[in-house]
């Protein structure tokens, strides 16, 4: 990964692990199920995101299911992720790619946004 986008992992997950409010977010996002699992293709490799009620941890490689794909640059990733570029011109653009349960990017957004704002 990108050392940018790896550094924000890294991160959110400390912002997760620390902050109550998040781990709530969490626990709305994820529901009745056990986890949800996000995967990360760019031009450093792969990642993958496994986020459960009440933590959230990145491993390298690729995960067999994961419930949603994003291909794209690192670069394109984490203008996504702090909000400097707009996740549907991406998609219109084709610098984005995402595979399966789409609708799992609104609660990750929540998640770096409420992340973000608690670190201001």
């Amino acid at each position: 990964m990108s050392s940018q986008l790896d550094e924000f992992f890294k991160f959110l997950v400390a912002k997760v692990k620390e902050k109550e409010d998040l781990k709530k977010l969490l626990e709305d996002w994820v529901g009745p199920y056990d986890g949800k699992i996000l995967q990360v293709h760019t031009e450093a490799g792969a990642q993958y995101m496994v986020i459960t009620k009440d933590d959230m941890k990145i491993f390298d490689g690729v995960y067999p299911s994961p419930d949603c794909i994003y291909k794209a640059s690192s670069e394109t990733l984490l203008g996504i992720f702090t909000g400097e570029v707009p996740f549907k011109d991406t998609m219109k653009d084709g610098r984005l790619e995402v595979i399966g349960n789409a609708h799992e990017s609104d609660p990750l957004a929540n998640l770096i946004l409420a992340a973000l704002m608690g670190a201001m």
